[in-house]
């Protein structure tokens, strides 16, 4: 059997897997069990993206090892766009973040061996262009925007209409690398130099 990871991912995204191997980093996949509707229930966005973030770090057995675990919204004017439940409200959510400035806000989590957790909280600003009918058809017909915040998939199809204006675009993906590493290190990890951050 081989030795164990010295780090638990908790989370079962594919994109922050991918983002956390960039820092030559570790890490055993074990996907966090949390209510996330209950639990930001009655939060504005930042405080839910810190509950559920931290919630998520605690709720993952590791056997004695750290867990990192992340949280990302997107907001527009003040209200978080959730993931849309099927096509239709995937539509009606590109069409309300169309010709409009959102944000992303993402919360990454370090539960110590002790217990104790700490902390980041990442910003970025991105300009969704003013979208037709029919490029919206379009983007729809990748199924990119399938469980995906705002149901946009900036790495994807969605960057042809999405830019960044201010902000890390690992963020926008799902795990700001700056602000992971910064944890990682404060806990002893021998993290790779930053990479610069995707493209």
């Amino acid at each position: 059997m081989g030795e164990r990871a010295p780090l638990v991912l908790a989370s079962a995204s594919p994109r922050r897997r991918v983002l956390l191997s960039m820092l030559d980093v570790d890490a055993e996949v074990i996907a966090a069990d949390v209510d996330e509707a209950t639990l930001a229930d009655g939060l504005d966005p930042m405080h839910a993206v810190v509950e559920l973030a931290r919630a998520k770090a605690g709720a993952v057995g590791a056997d004695d090892r750290p867990v990192l675990a992340a949280d990302t919204v997107v907001v527009l004017d003040g209200q978080t766009l959730g993931k849309p439940a099927d096509r239709d409200d995937a539509r009606r959510l590109l069409r309300r973040q169309a010709g409009q400035h959102v944000q992303v806000i993402s919360c990454v989590a370090l539960r110590q061996v002790d217990g104790t957790i700490d902390d980041r909280i990442a910003i970025s600003t991105l300009r969704v262009d003013p979208l037709d009918d029919e490029t919206i058809d379009a983007y729809l017909a990748t199924g990119e925007a399938d469980d995906k915040a705002g149901g946009l998939a900036f790495q994807g199809s969605a960057a042809s209409f999405v830019s960044l204006v201010d902000g890390s675009r690992s963020n926008v993906i799902g795990l700001p690398l700056a602000e992971t590493v910064e944890l990682l290190r404060n806990a002893g990890f021998a993290v790779a130099a930053l990479v610069l951050d995707v493209g």
